[in-house]
């Protein structure tokens, strides 16, 4: 047998087979996984061949919601709940106008960098405001697998001031170029209207691609819906043709058991971001409900000003832990918040057959996570094994020493091989600076 890349006694752990773990190897030609194997592969050939030995081979992550515009604000949304951030950040148009193309181009890569770093092979950047066509090169160059949403709207102000035809349509055909999903994004509870909906809804059936608004994410947002259509966002959504197999919606705290039928019934799918919505103080999302039920969700870290970090890892401790708390030990298990960060995020983007496990055939995305340290040990196989668990409750992204991307090593012993992380660091200090002086 020949290969490309030969992975050997890994400690291989995917969706496909229920998470039971299994010292095998892994055999990669092109953009491929040829072989995945609980043998050690003898007598064959490959082009590199790597030693796993104490590492744990897994599915690369993926994070659903980001706002990468934003990590050059870690920290400025500390102590604050999303609507304090708002009244406090307006007056800069959420820092726009402190700020170039340039610094949010870096910040952005910084983000990217970040996520890769800790594991993360597909992320959806959710634009605070576009970049034309610089955010698809942004993305490219570091070579991370992701979606960019464009929003429907030039300015936020105004509702119905639609992005042209002709730029959608550009935007849509360079991402689909460059490996890229181009989504759409659509408007928050404050601006809903039925003539809105209508004109956006026409559009996207135009457009013919994945579409995202943030739903459901707030008590105060709540209450405009409450009070103008006295209904809930989800049944508001459903009731002008707006919930669909192409919709995703972000945060979803506020759902009860029939907006969650809603989402079921319609394909709609969830990316629930925990820590952001713990720090910010959004609430607690009813995810044991609709995993039990059947909803898609995975998980999203959200930007730097609303949780700090791009760990995936975090979020899937963030979420056992906070459910167990609310809902009971047993609310989610191990097996489904492994789910939501691989499997069920490809799902999300509609790409579970292509990646989002390790299996034949698909995408060779996947991650070494380093289980040698302390605080992975002792690992178990059998009756009582512990793998998935370190996983979800031990890991980090600090933990993660190599990640592969269509078949390509783009991590290497914790550095990015491609890009230049310290010069992405020193423009986004810059730009940090310059930001802090000015606020």
């Amino acid at each position: 047998m020949n290969f490309d890349i030969l992975i050997s006694n890994a400690i291989i752990l995917s969706s496909n087979n229920n998470y039971e773990p299994f010292i095998g190897s892994v055999g990669v030609n092109g953009e491929k996984i040829k072989l995945v194997s609980n043998e050690q592969i003898k007598n064959a050939n490959a082009l590199k061949h790597i030693d796993a030995t104490d590492k744990i081979l897994m599915s690369g992550l993926v994070n659903g919601h980001c706002h990468g515009d934003m990590t050059l604000g870690r920290g400025l949304g500390d102590d604050l709940t999303l609507f304090e951030q708002i009244e406090k950040f307006n007056d800069s148009n959420w820092l726009y106008n402190l700020i170039t193309d340039e610094d949010r181009y870096y910040s952005r890569q910084l983000t990217y960098c970040e996520a890769l770093l800790s594991g993360t092979t597909f992320i959806s950047e959710n634009m605070y405001w576009g970049l034309g066509l610089d955010s698809i090169k942004a993305m490219k160059e570091i070579g991370i697998r992701g979606a960019l949403v464009e929003d429907i709207r030039v300015d936020f102000a105004n509702p119905l001031n639609f992005m042209s035809d002709e730029y959608i349509e550009l935007y849509k055909n360079e991402c689909v170029k460059n490996n890229i999903i181009p989504i759409i994004g659509s408007i928050a509870e404050e601006d809903y209207e039925a003539d809105y909906m209508k004109s956006i809804k026409a559009k996207l059936l135009e457009y013919d691609c994945y579409y995202t608004s943030h739903l459901a994410e707030n008590d105060w947002r709540m209450e405009i819906v409450a009070k103008k259509f006295n209904t809930t966002p989800i049944d508001f959504l459903s009731k002008q043709n707006m919930l669909g197999d192409k919709f995703i919606g972000s945060h979803v705290v506020y759902a009860n058991d029939t907006d969650i039928d809603l989402l079921l019934k319609t394909n709609s799918k969830v990316v629930n971001t925990p820590l952001c919505e713990m720090k910010i103080v959004d609430g607690v999302a009813p995810i044991p409900k609709m995993v039990k039920k059947g909803v898609t969700v995975c998980l999203g870290t959200d930007g730097s000003m609303w949780n700090n970090s791009n760990d995936i890892f975090r979020e899937m401790k963030c979420m056992s832990l906070l459910h167990s708390l609310t809902s009971g030990i047993r609310a989610i298990s191990k097996k489904e918040i492994l789910d939501m960060a691989t499997i069920n995020g490809a799902r999300v983007f509609g790409l579970e057959n292509e990646y989002g496990s390790i299996e034949e055939g698909k995408k060779a995305d996947f991650i070494l996570v380093d289980c040698s340290k302390p605080h992975m040990q002792p690992l178990r196989f059998g009756k009582h094994e512990n793998i998935a668990s370190s996983i979800v409750f031990n890991a980090t992204g600090q933990d993660v020493t190599d990640v592969f991307i269509n078949g390509k090593h783009v991590v290497k012993d914790k550095k990015i091989l491609n890009v230049d992380v310290d010069f992405i660091i020193k423009k986004v200090r810059e730009a940090s600076d310059k930001l802090a002086h000015a606020l």
